[in-house]
């Protein structure tokens, strides 16, 4: 069918202009040409010009070309290494697949599916089993196809993403499921979990925590090993538990040096295991080389001194250092270390005293150190806001020697901060008063206030706790004293015995911790990968503003065990973020460093620590988990097969409704005005128009 751009009818008076234009050229011309050429020239000079005129109204052709399109079928194969042990069954069983009247298209599995030439092109070495993301990727890909059914074939053992049902329940085409493996339970030891502290300090013992399954070994003698780089560093032997249950075993570690750490936890093997590859687990650990070290100053002795002291050193990794002001110059304890910022943290008790001088209130101020302020009744207020107003989160306006009792009441902000998480859950109105002084207290703009004075039951808006983070510089005041009586309580008021101790260490776990505002930003996409697994990174780069930068130059170093180095360009994928794929590293822990660069001007830098360890995640489970094969097939409408039913999956599909062809139309369209041969075919007309003039004499 043809339509015009234009009205049809148009064709007309196109054909009478042509018929009139060819007539008249003849009709009046000084030669007559012979018949039968007079009514050939002017029929060939009209077909030309209808035509051209013709054209000019943008002719379209349109025509309907009717198929069957085949259905779908996507067999999707297990490529992990927890199948690997029935890689000759599961190639047997693919190439037994029936011949179908279907599209057949082939894809292999593991952490993502990819599109599989034939059988033999699979590798049964993912490191990872992904069996949701598999689903969903597919049905995407082909959702503009006919896709008819799914064959899913696997153990059933997946161990990242989604659990795969949900995907079933919300498919829109049958997946039928074939179980590969051993259905029975395998005699086999393995390590469930590997536990231990992300962190640890040089010299500082770590627990190590070791989760073992013994399936058919019940009451045999194993030994348990933890080592590093090779090195035993402990043993012990242990009876197995009956089949199913899990064996916990406590082990200890003493990190002797800073760094990186990678621990392997191995248990001895048993003749007749599955397999050993699950024998063997590893954690990376971070230690740090030196304590928490905590400057503890008092105006004065005092009781809340005592207190926050045994708080402070109830936690191995600080080490806490105390001075007490004697006079103006000297300390109880000595002269005070020699450099203030070699401390992470610096408790003021009452301290600026009465008596201090203004120059050690200044060296204080001046440290760059982080400060956690508590007031008492020794404090001079003046020198506090004299040296301590940029240090601080409060300086004081008005100062006043009046001293009162007050509750301690949590503001709203406060419930919801950091510190005050994972506390007793108690009234603080019920804790015992504490002195707070009536002078009136100014709050920096990015400072918060957690709590509040409230005297008889009304609140008199004075800040009591206060806390501030700056350009990456936390501070915190406590602006009373009297809590060593939180620490001392009541039997009636036992339950809330341990909220004070909780509350200080809190606040020394936030003061401490570090605070995020690099501009460089890259981290691995986890921190331990398994043996075989790509190594991929990610990140973020910005400017000084923390806007986010595209177009720079990101250079990764890692650093491997033996101290090779190894460069990699990180690509950019838009709005400041760049990721890398470095492939698979060898077993060991490796260090990292990033610099990124905006033509030759340096944007900052970040450096980290990962480890790549042996692969235990495919070898957790060894058996097949027919119960989920089944409940998938179930939720989508599919059927479980075997690998010995692949000649019924023909006649499963046959009376499936659904698979069958899909009438297909497609519509297709041509622009006549564009196409050669019209344009050939008014030039030929021309052309033998003019031939024929030649011919018979005319011009």
């Amino acid at each position: 069918m043809i339509q015009f751009g234009n009205s049809w009818l148009l064709l007309l008076p196109c054909a009478a202009l042509a018929l009139a234009a060819s007539v008249l050229a003849y009709r009046y011309s000084s030669f007559r040409p012979p018949m039968p050429w007079r009514a050939v020239l002017p029929a060939l000079r009209f077909c030309a010009l209808f035509l051209c005129l013709a054209l000019l109204l943008r002719p379209l052709w349109h025509h309907d070309v009717r198929r069957e399109e085949l259905p779908v079928l996507a067999v999707l194969v297990d490529e992990s290494l927890s199948i690997a042990r029935h890689d000759s069954v599961l190639r047997a069983a693919l190439q037994a697949l029936p011949t179908l009247e279907a599209d057949v298209r082939l894809y292999g599995f593991s952490s993502k599916p990819r599109a599989l030439s034939a059988a033999d092109s699979l590798k049964t070495t993912g490191v990872r089993t992904d069996i949701a993301t598999a689903l969903a990727t597919i049905q995407a890909e082909l959702a503009s196809n006919h896709l008819a059914g799914i064959l899913l074939v696997t153990d059933g053992q997946y161990n990242t993403g989604r659990n795969p049902l949900y995907v079933a329940a919300e498919f829109s085409v049958p997946i039928h499921t074939m179980a590969v493996g051993d259905t029975l339970e395998q005699r086999d030891i393995q390590i469930r979990r590997l536990l231990t502290n992300e962190i640890g300090y040089a010299g500082t013992k770590m627990p190590v925590d070791i989760s073992i399954l013994a399936l058919g070994y019940e009451d045999q003698q194993v030994a348990v090993s933890i080592s590093r780089g090779g090195t035993v560093l402990s043993t012990i032997r242990t009876r197995l538990p009956a089949d199913g249950i899990i064996l916990p075993v406590s082990m200890e570690y003493t990190p002797p040096s800073a760094g990186l750490h990678q621990l392997t936890a191995s248990i001895s093997r048993l003749e007749g295991e599955a397999t050993h590859a699950n024998n063997v687990a590893t954690v990376p650990v971070n230690i740090l080389e030196n304590r928490q070290r905590v400057l503890l100053v008092a105006g004065a002795p005092h009781p809340d001194l005592a207190a926050i002291h045994s708080i402070l050193r109830h936690e191995e990794e600080r080490e806490v250092t105390t001075r007490v002001q004697k006079n103006a110059q000297t300390f109880y304890e000595g002269p005070l270390p020699d450099s203030l910022a070699a401390f992470d943290l610096i408790v003021l008790v009452g301290f600026p005293g009465s008596n201090a001088s203004p120059r050690i209130a200044q060296r204080f101020a001046a440290s760059g150190t982080r400060l956690f302020f508590v007031l008492t009744q020794k404090t001079s207020v003046a020198l506090m806001r004299d040296f301590f107003g940029e240090s601080l989160p409060v300086v004081p306006v008005q100062g006043r020697s009046l001293y009162g009792e007050a509750a301690f009441e949590l503001t709203p902000l406060g419930r919801q901060h950091a510190t005050l998480q994972d506390l007793p859950p108690i009234s603080t109105l019920q804790l015992p008063p504490i002195l707070f002084n009536a002078t009136r207290w100014q709050v920096n703009p990015d400072a918060r206030v957690l709590a509040q004075a409230n005297v008889g039951g009304i609140n008199v808006d004075s800040p009591l706790l206060v806390v501030r983070s700056r350009g990456g510089m936390r501070s915190a005041a406590l602006l009373g004293s009297g809590m060593w009586r939180w620490k001392n309580l009541p039997e009636d008021l036992a339950d809330s015995d341990g909220w004070w101790p909780a509350l200080l260490d809190n606040l020394a776990q936030w003061l401490l911790a570090p605070e995020d505002n690099r501009r460089v930003r890259v981290r691995p996409i986890q921190q331990t990968f398994a043996g075989g697994e790509a190594v991929q990174f990610s990140g973020q780069v910005y400017d000084e503003s923390l806007q986010d930068v595209d177009g720079a130059s990101v250079i990764l170093d890692i650093t491997a065990p033996d101290g090779t180095r190894f460069p990699y360009t990180l690509a950019g994928l838009g709005n400041g973020r760049y990721a890398a794929d470095i492939g698979t590293l060898p077993e060991g822990s490796y260090s990292y460093e990033v610099r990124a660069l905006r033509g030759e001007a340096p944007l900052g830098m970040d450096t980290g620590t990962f480890t790549v360890g042996e692969l235990v995640l495919e070898y957790s489970e060894m058996r097949a988990n027919v119960p989920l094969l089944r409940q998938i097939a179930d939720r989508s409408g599919g059927r479980y097969l075997t690998v010995h039913d692949m000649n019924a999956l023909e006649r499963i599909l046959a009376a499936d409704s659904l698979f069958v062809p899909r009438p297909t139309v497609e519509t297709r369209e041509r622009a006549l005005w564009q196409w050669p041969l019209l344009l050939a075919l008014v030039l030929a007309l021309l052309t033998s128009e003019w031939v024929l003039r030649k011919r018979v004499g005319m011009a």
